[in-house]
């Protein structure tokens, strides 16, 4: 089990203008966000709703790449693309990744946070 955090704080900081509030905030909208967008790409894909799990994994992708949660990232351009492309197997296969890469993030705020100062 690697104990390597799934967010790059580094990123986070760069991206963020090096400003700490702003990171913590950036952290704060991930939280809520990520609840969202999974429960919207879960609802989606069960209704075959492919074009808007696509533009919920859309939504997600840019805040993992803030983050410099480079695996969440690339799990969401996948299941974006799949669903995009209409193949709605790859798609759901990509969430099933991706809603356990959202969790791992999710689990890491409160390292980042005290690492973010």
């Amino acid at each position: 089990m690697s104990t390597e955090l799934p967010i790059t704080i580094e990123t986070l900081m760069e991206q963020c203008g090096g400003m700490a509030v702003v990171a913590q905030s950036v952290l704060d909208e991930f939280l809520t966000q990520v609840a969202t967008d999974i429960a919207e790409m879960e609802t989606k894909l069960a209704g075959g709703d492919l074009l808007g799990a696509s533009k919920a994994a859309h939504r997600l992708k840019g805040t993992a790449g803030v983050l410099g949660a480079a695996k969440l990232h690339s799990l969401c351009q996948a299941v974006e693309f799949a669903g995009k492309e209409g193949r709605g197997d790859d798609a759901k296969n990509s969430f099933a990744g991706l809603k356990v890469e959202s969790q791992r993030c999710v689990d890491a705020v409160p390292a980042v946070r005290a690492s973010v100062k």
